[in-house]
């Protein structure tokens, strides 16, 4: 009778504790068990957040900053084979040669056009009557006639980023003395003066593109840049790790905005009115004009004599209002989901947002909205770039996507940029460094499991530029207040991912950003 007592004891002991051991298992795989499938986003340090359903735009996993920092530097020094230099090197430079051909083509017109105007003026003055008290060289006009024309030497089949940008410094020279010389005919045809006395009493402008080897000190702020005799990049620039790319991305991006502002101030010779209101080509049937990244900004603006205005107090672009169809601004931002995958079997047919983008800035934009400043994501989209042209002071680091407050901590820009991932709660997104005078740029790719004709409705304060696919589909300029219907028209997305690159201005110091919503044609209501 003892002994079974005993061992009834010893068995109920044992349970016990296998009990105890199964209760605690089970805990510890509750516990540590991965986020439920059904969460849309899983929080990261740092503020990121990851995607797990809407296709493959994610960010990167946040690492140790020590070790992140230690990282940044090895990878902004990596090594680059050979061969892949030479080949990121051309493929950096396509978009920025076809821009700067396009630019060289519209000099080439305007010089034509005021060497012409100088032509027939001299005239003028050689064929007019003197008084007997006159100079005897009162009409001679050599010295504007010895004005050499530019496009010497010829450019070659394949002209290098170089001879384009110099062959455009050129004719910015010609133009602005010819245009030295126009002014110095009309008032000696006006006032009866000599006009030797007239032309030389006159100065010429200052304010011209730098040269090339200038834009390279200006680049790597007054440093050497090794020379390579088989370098493929301008110059015969070294490029043999990321630093020396992304430098020379940056170079790329100096030489873009030296020609467009020079076109901006050479276009004003002209009294050229600005292009107000005028789209870069409707959204249509996914058929925009064409041009792609880094195709000209249309308008070229008003950068005068004087060069750009660091002030920011010119009269801006009026705006110019869209009268299509209209939105219940309402009723759509109590039913809009974000999304960046569609299929035409979902379930839901109504408005998607998508709130999902890598974004860039902010630069310095001098007060302008014609676009005539074309920065680096223009011509190629490369996340692991990193720029050091930015915006230098202090800046609004927001927190909140609200369209019209800003809500955040003063931070101190340096002027290095790199793209960062955000994710809005909203259908509004904010850009990462909110300043005034300020240009942004964001990126991110939608997926349709088919081609699908959508209604695109974008909203941006203040100015807008959209791309789809490389195709320049729309322009918004000057400075008007958010709407999420701002534009609206329909759009072919091809099948599979269609990449979409957005450009924000921000004119004043308050709040920018943006929205970009989409719904099938079939299943869009619009109101008046």
């Amino acid at each position: 009778m003892n002994t079974t007592t005993k061992t009834d004891w010893k068995v109920t002991v044992v349970a016990w504790g296998i009990a105890l051991v199964a209760c605690a298992a089970l805990a510890w795989g509750i516990l540590s068990a991965p986020p439920s499938s059904t969460q849309g986003t899983m929080k990261l340090p740092e503020g990121h957040a990851v995607e797990k359903h809407h296709g493959a735009l994610k960010p990167r996993a946040a690492r140790p900053a020590k070790l992140n920092e230690k990282m940044k530097m090895e990878q902004a020094h990596r090594a680059l084979p050979s061969q892949y230099a030479k080949e990121l090197v051309e493929q950096s430079e396509i978009s920025v040669k076809k821009n700067l051909k396009t630019q060289l083509s519209h000099f080439q017109k305007m010089a034509e056009k005021m060497r012409n105007q100088k032509n027939r003026l001299l005239s003028q003055v050689e064929s007019r009557k003197l008084p007997p008290s006159a100079p005897r060289d009162a009409n001679d006009v050599s010295m504007a006639r010895a004005i050499l024309q530019a496009g010497e030497p010829p450019l070659g089949n394949r002209p290098s980023v170089q001879e384009l940008y110099e062959m455009l410094r050129q004719y910015e020279r010609e133009i602005q003395q010819n245009h030295l010389a126009v002014n110095a005919a009309k008032q000696t045809l006006q006032k009866g003066l000599s006009f030797p006395e007239v032309y030389s009493s006159m100065q010429q402008s200052a304010t011209r593109m730098p040269d090339f080897e200038k834009l390279i000190r200006m680049q790597t702020g007054g440093m050497e840049w090794k020379r390579s005799a088989g370098s493929n990049a301008s110059a015969g620039l070294s490029v043999r790790s990321t630093a020396d790319l992304n430098n020379y991305r940056g170079l790329l991006g100096q030489a873009s905005r030296q020609v467009g502002l020079a076109g901006s101030r050479l276009e004003n010779l002209f009294g050229v009115p600005r292009n107000i209101g005028k789209p870069g080509g409707g959204l249509g049937n996914g058929q925009g004009q064409p041009g792609g990244f880094g195709s000209p900004g249309g308008g070229w603006g008003d950068g005068g004599l004087g060069g750009v205005n660091y002030a920011n107090d010119e009269v801006k672009t009026p705006y110019s209002e869209y009268r299509g169809p209209r939105l219940n601004e309402m009723m759509v931002k109590a039913q809009a989901l974000p999304g960046r995958r569609f299929s035409k079997d979902a379930e839901r047919k109504g408005w998607l947002y998508v709130n999902t983008w890598y974004m860039i800035g902010p630069w310095e934009n001098y007060g302008r909205d014609d676009f005539a400043i074309v920065h680096q994501p223009e011509i190629a989209v490369d996340f692991d770039a990193v720029y050091t042209d930015g915006q230098v002071g202090v800046g609004t680091e927001e927190t909140d996507s609200h369209p019209v407050k800003m809500i955040g901590e003063k931070v101190q820009l340096d002027g290095t940029l790199r793209w960062k991932f955000m994710q809005s709660e909203s259908m509004h997104n904010t850009v990462p460094v909110t300043t005034g005078h300020s240009t942004y740029y964001a990126y991110t790719e939608l997926y349709f499991d088919e081609a699908t004709t959508m209604l695109v409705a974008i909203g941006t304060d203040d100015s807008g530029r959209v791309w789809i696919n490389g195709k320049d589909v729309w322009q918004d300029k000057g400075t008007s207040w958010y709407h999420i219907d701002e534009h609206i028209e329909p759009f072919t997305f091809r099948q599979g991912w269609n990449r979409i690159l957005l450009r924000l201005e921000n004119g004043g110091g308050g709040a920018a950003g943006f929205s970009f919503l989409i719904i099938p044609q079939d299943y869009a209501v619009a109101t008046d």
